[in-house]
């Protein structure tokens, strides 16, 4: 059937190609250089030439013509030229996955609890992987330590990661509560930038063509964003496409839609920096908002952190290779994929680990976050945690985190010593001994 449609498309736009050639691309699976391995023309090169095929540069012409075959996005450039992607195959396996794993699947013996921390944790990884995307210095570590215990930042990198962290509350909390605006673009821009800029009055408004901006990629010019008449009309347009107001004459998944969002507040470049980390907020605002919630859970940050040159030329070639793109459609839906199977594989261990180690808790009266306190300190016996850690890790009250900490300590669980204003609780040295007795 795809291959009678494209067949009877290329002969309705009078395109010249011919039978033979047509036959050749499906017998040839050549389809498969723009599927899951989406290549660009510098790795097509390389490939082995089929039979009837002069060289790599027909080859590349050849898979190119067949790619021209796809959808048209709303995303234009200054030339009025419409950005456009291919439908992959692999991408209809991976949303199926997907919205068959959207709802709780992954929960269905997990307390409340357990859900709120599986959420904390995502939000700061997230802050702090996608600030580490920017080239932000501090350690993964010390940037849990420093969110967690609400120690107020100091260097710009501590900045840009409690901004992340605010900015995804804003995004839970309030922004998915409404349709986007204008308004929501500068104020969400506001959080992400929050004294990290040279000029704070940049905190608060789009770039303008005095600003001249431009985006450089290994010492050269990769990006220069449209003027601002252009960027004035277009935002109207990604704002009326963010709020579904704006549709394909087909069905386009979410996912990809949230995507598209993403690259286009990149090629926009509507401030005068930071724009990749605001780009990245919004694709998590609108899965959020159109009820994708599992993807509070995958770490996609982190797993895109580890392949930057990768992510950047997946945009570069978007932009390069005659407006396609998927090429960066094809990167993230690939990450996607990676932290689903990382995601996947981390849930089995922690709840199996954890539920070995809770075994050995059911005789002790203690209450569940009590008991999940003892399992962390089994695992980390050099740790301590603090009444304000304990209480924003489980979301409770001040008087009720430090009555859990204080019961624990009085049957010699977890002994406090006075650090300044704060009391640190570490585990007990026979912790384990005590327990299982």
């Amino acid at each position: 059937m795809q291959e009678k449609y494209i067949l009877e498309k290329c002969i309705i736009e009078e395109l010249s190609i011919t039978k033979e050639k047509f036959d050749i691309f499906f017998k040839n699976n050549l389809n498969k250089y723009s599927d899951e391995d989406y290549l660009y023309r510098d790795k097509i090169k390389y490939k082995d030439i089929p039979k009837w095929i002069h060289d790599s540069k027909e080859l590349w012409w050849f898979i190119k013509f067949m790619r021209n075959l796809n959808y048209i996005t709303p995303i234009s450039d200054e030339k009025w030229e419409f950005f456009k992607f291919w439908e992959l195959q692999f991408s209809k396996e991976l949303l199926h996955e997907i919205d068959k794993n959207a709802s709780w699947i992954f929960f269905t013996n997990s307390s409340e609890t357990d859900k709120k921390l599986f959420i904390a944790n995502w939000m700061l990884e997230e802050a702090i992987s996608s600030s580490q995307l920017e080239w932000a210095s501090t350690t993964t570590k010390e940037a849990k330590k420093m969110i967690k215990e609400k120690r107020k930042p100091i260097t710009d990198d501590e900045k840009m990661i409690v901004n992340n962290y605010e900015a995804m509350n804003y995004i839970r909390n309030d922004l998915i509560k409404k349709e986007l605006e204008e308004w929501d673009l500068l104020y969400l821009q506001k959080i992400l930038t929050k004294d990290t800029l040279e000029y704070k009055e940049d905190e608060w408004r789009f770039r303008t063509d005095k600003d001249s901006i431009i985006v450089e990629f290994e010492r050269k010019i990769a990006h220069i964003p449209p003027n601002q008449k252009i960027l004035k009309s277009e935002l109207k347009k990604l704002i009326d496409f963010a709020n579904n107001k704006w549709s394909f004459n087909t069905f386009v998944h979410p996912i990809i839609k949230a995507i598209l969002i993403h690259f286009w507040i990149w090629y926009l470049h509507p401030f005068c920096d930071w724009n990749w980390r605001t780009a990245r907020a919004l694709f998590y605002w609108y899965l959020l908002k159109n009820d994708y919630y599992w993807f509070s859970y995958i770490p996609l940050s982190s797993v895109i952190k580890k392949s930057k040159i990768d992510y950047a030329k997946s945009y570069i070639y978007s932009e390069q290779d005659d407006s396609d793109v998927t090429y960066f459609i094809n990167y993230n839906l690939r990450k996607i994929k990676l932290a689903l199977t990382r995601f996947k594989e981390d849930i089995n261990n922690r709840f199996k680990k954890n539920h070995n180690n809770l075994k050995k808790l059911y005789h002790l009266n203690l209450n569940d976050r009590q008991k999940k306190l003892l399992v962390y300190f089994i695992e980390n016996m050099y740790s301590f945690t603090t009444p304000m850690t304990h209480m924003n890790y489980y979301n409770i009250s001040k008087k009720t985190s430090i009555n859990d900490l204080k019961d624990l300590e009085k049957k010699w669980y977890i002994y406090s010593i006075k650090s300044w204003r704060s009391l640190n609780y570490f585990p007990v040295e026979w912790l384990i001994n005590k327990i299982e007795k």
